[in-house]
């Protein structure tokens, strides 16, 4: 089980960071892209629930992405607070070092902002990674 959870680890911010070039696809392109339905759809934004309580959110402006927020499942505060500080040194390799505000890690690249954080909702603690148009 171990070794299951290590490689996802490794492979999860190279899927993350790919979904940068998803910027700008239309609703339609996502739903067409996307293995299963979303759990939760609206104008503005769709939800796909994944596996271990993990979550991918489209944000869209004007009907195209403006945003991806990935949001990963943790049991502890301690384990997310890890996988938040392993994924702020991967994404100062590929981004540089990144502007702090509180607790949250941010880069601006072109016309996108990058953000790395802890996040608690609903009685869970998550490492969230966002991507999102200035």
């Amino acid at each position: 089980m171990k070794k299951y959870l290590f490689i996802s680890l490794l492979i999860i911010p190279f899927y993350s960071f790919s979904q940068i070039d998803k910027i700008g696809y239309s609703k339609a392109q996502i739903l067409s892209t996307m293995d299963g339905e979303p759990c939760k759809s609206s104008y503005d934004g769709i939800w796909y629930c994944l596996e271990n309580g993990n979550f991918i959110n489209y944000s869209f402006k004007n009907n195209l992405v403006s945003s991806v927020l990935y949001m990963w499942e943790f049991k502890s505060k301690y384990e997310a607070d890890k996988d938040v500080n392993s994924e702020i040194a991967k994404a100062k390799i590929e981004y540089g070092r990144p502007e702090m505000m509180g607790d949250k890690a941010f880069w601006f690249s072109g016309n996108l902002v990058i953000m790395v954080a802890y996040g608690y909702a609903n009685g869970k603690h998550y490492s969230s990674w966002r991507v999102s148009e200035k």
